[in-house]
């Protein structure tokens, strides 16, 4: 089995710290990688000089003396070998650079523009990609370097920006799950027109789902990051930088600040605000409004610190004879 990814081409951390930034030992600086390499695998299959090994936590400092040049962290940098380190306030924000463009040298482009549809009422930017089988409906917008992924679908009504990634089989604009009862107790749909509103940079993973919303669009602002089976419900707002692990639900008109962190399989009530900066633990059930910069945890959700003490209290209670 091949560890780690090859580089383009062989660079200087003379030359990656001026694209990328960071600070080498001087003794580094002439010092040539070629590949990435995880330090989790180091001890695996011999490094290489020329590998480059990202430390990103205290766990994978290497145990032993171990060839290649370390990028880390400054405070991990007093625990690795000098004159072979790249120190980096950011490590994994420096290898995710490197992996972009690798990414974009190797992306293969050979299930891109063939058997989709695009209505002749869609607007798609020339630098656009829709991969195999994507469907874009009349009425929707599409903006430069966008990549639809193979499968999903985009209805009609939608605006997505520019940069944006969806994901295979993900489905934007599709009619909220919206229902008025009449005089006779019958239930009638209510056609949700407002659409969905995707700004620039947004990335939407594979099998998600956005419904439109009502009389207004629902938004997923600048900088979103959602992750595999997420589903926002209509009129929802999403603000911007906000990241959402797997299997998390946001119910209607559900409104999400900046700079969220919402762990997997998660679920926010309907209607219910959620302040900047709010981190939410896995599998919380958020019913009440958070608070901007709160942590919350559990079901109802509450501070996190609250909860834990419950738990222990609990705990506690069912080792009582």
């Amino acid at each position: 089995m091949s560890f780690g990814i090859a580089l383009g081409r062989a660079q200087t951390l003379e030359e990656l710290s001026a694209s990328l930034g960071g600070t080498p030992d001087a003794q580094a600086l002439g010092l040539r990688v070629d590949r990435l390499v995880s330090s989790a695998e180091a001890s695996g299959p011999s490094p290489r000089a020329s590998d480059l090994l990202v430390v990103s936590r205290a766990r994978y400092v290497p145990r032993a003396p171990t060839k290649g040049v370390f990028l880390c962290s400054p405070q991990l940098a007093e625990r690795l070998p000098a004159g072979r380190r790249w120190v980096h306030p950011h490590p994994l924000w420096a290898m995710a650079a490197l992996l972009e463009t690798i990414e974009r040298e190797q992306d293969a482009p050979e299930f891109e523009g063939a058997a989709g549809y695009v209505s002749p009422r869609a607007v798609v930017h020339p630098s656009a990609r829709l991969g195999y089988g994507a469907v874009v409906l009349a009425d929707a917008v599409v903006g430069a370097d966008t990549h639809i992924g193979p499968h999903a679908v985009i209805y009609s009504r939608t605006v997505v920006g520019a940069r944006v990634s969806i994901g295979a089989s993900s489905v934007v604009g599709r009619p909220g799950f919206g229902w008025a009862e009449g005089p006779d107790g019958k239930l009638r749909r209510i056609p949700q027109l407002g659409g969905v509103v995707i700004e620039d940079d947004v990335e939407v993973g594979p099998l998600c789902s956005i419904d439109a919303g009502t009389l207004g669009p629902t938004r997923i602002c600048t900088g979103v990051r959602l992750d595999a089976h997420v589903h926002v419900g209509h009129n929802v707002t999403l603000g911007p930088e906000t990241v959402v692990a797997a299997q998390v639900g946001f119910a209607g008109s559900a409104t999400i600040g900046s700079g969220v962190r919402i762990g997997g399989q998660a679920g926010v009530g309907d209607h219910i605000q959620v302040g900047d900066h709010v981190s939410i633990a896995a599998k919380a059930g958020v019913v009440t409004n958070v608070p901007n910069g709160a942590t919350v945890a559990g079901f109802p959700a509450v501070g996190r610190l609250r909860w834990l003490r419950g738990l222990a209290s609990l705990y506690r209670r069912s080792r009582r004879p």
